[in-house]
């Protein structure tokens, strides 16, 4: 075991970049697979003209405040539901790739490494590959907040276009890390991150909701509180699916990450504000129908600031702890679940699915993306 990990670390820390690089992102492709949304069409209709409600369903309405994607692909004549899932996919990508330049930018070639390792452990640096759709936007937008953490004039319209992609999520999000940064002050510890950053970044969240109200009015579009009202009808189905499945539900919110988040509690004190921002998350899980991939996103601009960015944690780890996370990431299966319920890696459903198109081999079902549920 021993010579496996020193192998490992050797890879990790010794093997060119471009290498690492290659073959961890083809790992995680084989770990997750992609595949897209089982809600991308309602999505894609919205798209066709985003000026109006298409949905008589009041449970769709949710989708309706996920606004900035369909009309993106609108204004750029996006019109068969493949290019709208390519347009997603795209987005997917650039997460991962301004992720990887960022951390060889800012930071030491080991820390670089060490960062990349971490990202991938946590379930969020591929949730956008296990579904494609409007989570690609998402965070490909809460990305490029925390790029902005030294620019505040940019922090508020990059929070404005975040809270027309996803509201919820953004305000949640975002509000996890003023309550962080204000418990910093608390427990007299140095945060990571600037809290006047993040203060920017939620009001321009709260300013991006507001545009589309402006904008619904305007137009005329008709439409009920979207997750609120969501949540209000089925949240007995919710708290039913999390008691059931409440052990494999957190240990998906991380996955092998959990490893990290303990070794970082390790510090004491210092990851206070950190852990208890994380415990204020977690009751979500019984809120929410897709429980890991709500949880994944709302705690990811925290769990990037304190643990992915955070070069004094970074230089803190040993080579051997890297080594033992990247063997656990890659011999662990992805943990996701859905409706309280454990899914596997959708990469077997791309391979059947592509042969059958390319050859007619095998049997494929008349509602693919529902497929793997």
């Amino acid at each position: 075991m021993t010579r496996i990990i020193h192998f490992i670390e050797n890879f990790v820390y010794q093997s060119k970049a471009s290498r690492l690089i290659g073959i961890a992102l083809a790992l995680s492709i084989v770990k997750t697979g992609v595949w897209q949304m089982p809600n991308l069409e309602a999505s894609w209709v919205i798209s066709r003209d985003p000026f109006r409600n298409p949905f008589t369903d009041p449970d769709f309405h949710y989708q309706v405040w996920t606004w900035l994607s369909p009309f993106l692909a609108w204004l750029l004549r996006i019109h068969n539901l493949q290019s709208f899932l390519y347009f997603h996919l795209l987005f997917s990508v650039a997460f991962t790739c301004i992720f990887i330049a960022l951390v060889w930018s800012r930071f030491e070639e080991r820390d670089a490494r060490t960062a990349l390792v971490l990202f991938l452990a946590f379930p969020v640096s591929t949730t956008a590959y296990f579904w494609v759709g409007m989570d690609s936007v998402t965070l490909v937008l809460m990305l490029l907040l925390l790029l902005a953490q030294k620019r505040l004039w940019l922090a508020l319209p990059l929070g404005v276009l975040l809270g027309m992609q996803h509201f919820e999520q953004g305000l949640v999000a975002f509000g996890a890390l003023i309550a962080a940064g204000i418990l910093s002050f608390a427990f007299k510890a140095r945060s990571p991150y600037a809290i006047r950053w993040a203060i920017a970044s939620l009001l321009g969240v709260i300013l991006g909701k507001f545009v589309l109200i402006i904008i619904f009015r305007h137009f005329g579009i008709h439409v009920n509180s979207g997750r609120l009202f969501m949540v209000e009808q089925h949240k007995d189905l919710y708290l039913g699916w999390f008691y059931y499945y409440f052990q494999y539900i957190l240990w998906s919110v991380f996955g092998v990450g959990w490893i990290v988040v303990a070794q970082y509690a390790g510090q004491g004190k210092p990851a206070a504000p950190f852990l208890l921002a994380i415990s204020g998350l977690l009751p979500l899980l019984a809120l929410a129908g897709d429980e890991t991939r709500v949880l994944a996103i709302v705690s990811f601009p925290l769990v990037a600031t304190c643990l992915l960015l955070n070069p004094g944690f970074l230089q803190s780890l040993s080579g051997r702890f890297v080594a033992v996370v990247f063997a656990l990431w890659v011999v662990v299966p992805y943990p996701w679940a859905f409706a309280g319920r454990p899914l596997v890696s959708t990469f077997p459903y791309d391979l059947v699915y592509v042969l059958h198109r390319l050859f007619g081999w095998f049997s494929v079902p008349t509602n693919p993306p529902l497929w793997h549920l």
